[in-house]
């Protein structure tokens, strides 16, 4: 199962060019979603809500009792950050039927998703959607769009007005769209009538997601969206060990270590760079905060933090010494996992579900290729952090304007993708059809033919989530070492200021977030002199970032914890 990184890669500048256009488009969703001088309740303006006051509007939870993963996970004890939920090195067997009779009524949607692979063949030319689709009783027509520009199409069809019924949109992007939290409200479904509490007993698979993830399903009051659940971690430094076992190269333990790793690595002659850009992981490196820090009853951004300084110091010199490819170096859209892939590079930055999809490409043509996380490190060699995600990373929205019926006909359809790994609903909405899409091998596991690798894209997967577990059981090899690197890693979780409080961003420090990085980008890239760093943050607190201090401090204060 492919978990998502929580920081993809996007056009940013065009990113800015489509905001401005959409913001002057007449009629679209964004275009209607100026903040009102004086909020007024449901407006959509910043808001936030904490744990013990969402629980009255979200589901029930009742879990499903599937199969158990033999490698134990790690329950959380944080406030609002999930666990992880451990691993499979062997597939389960008999699988669980979770979904007794078909949900579907003989209906037709769009779904609007993202994909970070070869986009397969449509509806009418693929036995795939069309098993699943029969399995469901309801046809679903993707509109997949390219993840690492989705925040683009999805602001466009939000400006546009014209929206699929189904919508899937992550929270990284939506921390972009500076109006989100009004069109949010104009343009999906108010689910709560359909799922708060016991009248989630329809939908039992919807019913065995995680609590905190509904809760961060709620806007402006209301519970609208389905949750995708996200493992503990934003992201890793995934590493070719393979290469790295070849060549003898030692895993760092500090940022020097680090610096002098890359130019070891690093020869252009071979085509070989030892990084892409890695800078968000060097964010915990040098223990930047995630967010906001809370200090002599202040509250600190990360930009304003002298170890933010730090970070664009040590970056800058990996620019300047050229130990990161080219291709990324020159912001022409490089595909980090194509050079991974290729041995261009051997580290990167990414979501930990970004590793199972690189081994289904590349160990059938390599054996030998392998993957490895770094172990946690802090630049000085002292104790490591890590960031944490928020409880649901990737949202499933309804459009506005279906009839009750087709939205408890399409909430069936999300209860079929709910269904977790070692149920028999999983295996046809992963692998499709056994004998077309998938054979087994000696252990049972599902392996793609030529046909699944063509047609069996990760779709069904984003329609909603499941509880997460590490369910690679093809490489049981990779199973262990992912399941040892989150259980080692999460002890050194930082707790936020907000963790528990379901906080929605103030739109102009969504706004500010992607010309203001860009700014630091010019930094690290050697086109703005190290000086900027001040101006560039006198900027920020001018543009907003002063008043969304006032509003989080005003949270803290609400919540008790100033």
């Amino acid at each position: 199962m492919t978990h998502l990184p929580l920081r993809a890669a996007t056009s940013r500048r065009g990113f800015l060019g489509l905001v401005a256009a959409t913001a002057a488009a007449s009629g679209g969703l964004l275009a209607g979603c100026s903040t009102p001088s004086t909020p007024r309740p449901g407006s959509g303006g910043a808001t936030a809500a904490a744990a013990d006051k969402l629980k009255s509007l979200v589901p029930a939870y009742t879990p499903f009792t599937g199969a158990r993963p033999d490698i134990p996970g790690t329950e959380s004890t944080l406030e609002g950050v999930p666990g992880y939920g451990g691993g499979f090195t062997e597939y389960p067997s008999p699988l669980a039927q979770a979904v007794p009779q078909k949900l579907g009524k003989g209906g037709r949607y769009t779904a609007m998703t993202p994909l970070w692979a070869p986009v397969p063949p449509g509806l009418d030319d693929n036995r795939f959607f069309q098993a699943v689709n029969a399995e469901i009783g309801a046809t679903v027509e993707f509109q997949i769009a390219d993840g690492n520009t989705y925040v683009e199409k999805a602001t466009a069809r939000l400006a546009s007005g014209d929206l699929p019924d189904i919508m899937v949109i992550p929270q990284w992007e939506i921390d972009k769209m500076a109006d989100f939290n009004v069109a949010v409200d104009k343009a999906f479904t108010d689910l709560t009538p359909y799922l708060q509490g016991e009248k989630v007993g329809a939908y039992p698979l919807l019913a065995n997601l995680p609590t905190p993830a509904w809760q961060w399903s709620v806007w402006n009051g209301r519970l609208m969206a389905v949750p995708f659940p996200t493992e503990p971690y934003p992201y890793a430094l995934l590493y070719r060990k393979d290469l790295y076992d070849e060549h003898g190269w030692p895993l760092p333990k500090t940022a020097e270590e680090l610096y002098e790793l890359g130019k070891t690595i690093t020869d252009p002659k071979a085509k070989r760079w030892a990084f892409g850009d890695i800078h968000e992981m060097v964010w915990p490196i040098f223990r930047v905060p995630q967010e906001w820090r809370y200090e002599n009853g202040r509250l600190v951004y990360k930009y304003e933090t002298p170890e933010w300084e730090q970070m664009l110091a040590f970056m800058r010199r990996l620019f300047t010494e050229e130990l990161i490819h080219p291709n990324v170096v020159s912001s022409k859209g490089a595909n980090e996992k194509d050079l991974f892939a290729a041995g261009q590079i051997t580290m990167f930055r990414d979501g930990i579900g970004g590793w199972k999809p690189l081994l289904d490409q590349n160990r059938p043509k390599n054996p030998r290729f392998d993957i490895g996380a770094v172990p946690l490190f802090a630049h000085d060699g002292g104790t490591p952090i890590h960031y944490h995600n928020t409880a649901a990373g990737i949202f499933t929205f309804l459009r506005k304007g279906l009839t009750s019926a087709q939205v408890e006909e399409i909430l069936g359809i999300l209860n079929y993708t709910a269904a977790p790994f070692g149920t028999k609903e999983y295996e046809m909405y992963v692998y499709g059809v056994e004998g077309e899409h998938f054979t087994r091998d000696d252990d049972g596991v599902p392996q793609k033919t030529e046909l699944g690798l063509k047609e069996a894209a990760e779709t069904y997967i984003f329609l909603g989530g499941r509880p997460l577990v590490t369910d690679w059981v093809a490489y049981p090899d990779a199973v262990r070492a992912c399941a040892k690197w989150q259980n080692d890693s999460f002890r050194y979780i930082q707790p936020t200021p907000f963790d528990g409080i379901r906080v929605q961003r103030p739109a102009r420090m969504s706004g500010l977030q992607v010309p203001t990085e860009d700014k630091f980008t010019d930094i690290m890239r050697g086109r703005r002199p190290v000086s900027d760093v001040k101006k560039i943050v006198e900027e920020w607190r001018r543009d907003g970032g002063d008043e969304a201090r006032e509003f989080y401090m005003r949270v803290l204060r609400d919540n008790g914890r100033a």
